[in-house]
């Protein structure tokens, strides 16, 4: 116990001696008036007066600190925002242009699937071939072009916003992958129906072949247009390119190619390819022969198809009458303007059926089967002219069955 009791009062006696040695009593000597009085300063109270100054200065100190770290703080916290407010920008301006992308892509699909479409309904080298209980495969990775738009209406039909924008994003960078997908599948069908058009056009060449034709001189001798025209404009496709800049150029090609069709097969449409008679004998071909009356060699500019008197005879295209009556040595004649560079003749008939204008069609009939003119026997005399120039008739007759499948008429019906 005295132990504890000295060492408490070498404690106070060390506190007191530095209470003395730094807080010793002072005094402030004060004169007034001639007067002089002093002050007193105790050593407690400026004990008082330094704790309070060391106080104030710590927490001067130490709120200044905290202000400092606080701007800081706010300083980072607000570049934070910044980047984060650019990186949103950034990422809006790039939704927005992936948006116009992925929509001008699938406008140009629809395009193309519309154009393919448009292909397989009317086109008849999609048609001739193609079995009737097996359609064309025009399927696209199993989206049409309306669940195409549904989805895409799905995803733009809000503004994305914070995180979401990244999914958003994703989805439509997805979205493009389809749509390449859908492109890949578009060109290898559009290349499928180009090698099936060509294919055609190459049959319609070998038909017309022992005729000495061809598609091109069937085009170069199509009607020219009629000179009043009018309507709305309707642009045609351009087939630019989605993901490459030659991705469109199988496309361009096929309509190129079905056009070609579609103008040959519709020029075939004035192809004399009926019989002039349902029954007969040749017995005059083409050419060079002896003369049956003169007995020396000449040109025979027809086919000599023989038969019973009365014989109906028959027109082997539509057309226009431009001459019916009689005509010199192919004595009643009838000569029909088939259109597109087309004529026939049928000369020697007994009677005429038909008038000069008259509008007639395939199969009709125009006369009967006489020997009028210089004519040895009843027979028809029949021709066919092609871009002003007389044509051996016979393989105009053999292509027949042919050119009917090309335009899609297997059977011919007479009236």
């Amino acid at each position: 116990m005295t132990t504890k009791l000295t060492k408490i009062a070498r404690v106070f006696t060390q506190l007191e001696q530095w209470r003395d040695t730094y807080f010793p009593e002072r005094q402030i000597f004060l004169r007034s008036q001639g007067r002089v009085r002093f002050l007193t300063i105790h050593s407690y109270t400026q004990i008082t007066a330094a704790s309070s100054l060391a106080i104030a200065l710590t927490w001067g100190a130490v709120t200044s600190y905290a202000y400092m770290s606080r701007d800081r703080v706010i300083e980072d916290k607000n570049k934070t925002i910044s980047t984060m407010s650019t990186q949103y920008q950034t990422l809006s301006s790039d939704l927005s242009a992936l948006e116009i992308d992925v929509e001008r892509r699938a406008q140009l699909l629809e395009q193309r699937q519309q154009f393919l479409e448009e292909i397989l309904e009317t086109d008849p080298a999609q048609t001739v071939n193609q079995p009737a209980n097996k359609p064309v495969e025009t399927e696209t990775d199993g989206s049409t072009p309306e669940q195409t738009s549904s989805l895409f209406e799905t995803l733009f039909s809000s503004a994305p916003a914070n995180a979401a924008i990244l999914t958003n994003i994703d989805r439509r960078v997805t979205l493009v992958d389809r749509l390449r997908t859908m492109e890949q599948r578009q060109r290898s069908l559009a290349s499928m129906m180009l090698k099936d058009v060509k294919q055609q056009l190459s049959v319609v060449d070998k038909t017309l072949a022992p005729s000495k034709l061809n598609t091109d001189d069937l085009i170069r001798k199509l009607s020219a247009p009629a000179t009043a025209a009018g309507g709305p404009y309707v642009p045609d496709h351009a087939f630019e390119g989605i993901f490459a800049a030659e991705d469109g150029s199988p496309f361009l090609e096929l309509k190129e190619s079905s056009d070609r069709l579609k103008m040959v097969t519709n020029a075939l449409d004035s192809y004399p390819l009926g019989e002039p008679a349902e029954k007969y004998y040749v017995s005059s071909k083409f050419g060079r022969r002896r003369d049956p009356i003169k007995k020396t060699w000449a040109k025979h500019s027809g086919l000599d198809l023989a038969g019973w008197p009365g014989t109906a005879i028959n027109a082997t295209a539509a057309g226009t009458v431009v001459y019916s009556g009689w005509y010199g040595p192919y004595g009643n004649m009838v000569e029909i303007d088939h259109g597109n560079g087309f004529r026939t003749r049928y000369g020697h008939m007994k009677k005429l059926r038909v008038k000069k204008n008259e509008q007639i069609d395939l199969g009709h009939r125009i006369g009967d089967m006489g020997r009028t003119g210089r004519a040895t026997d009843t027979h028809v005399h029949y021709e066919v002219w092609f871009d002003d120039k007389v044509r051996d008739p016979m393989p105009f007759i053999k292509a027949a069955a042919n050119v009917l499948k090309i335009q899609g008429r297997h059977e011919k019906t007479y009236e």
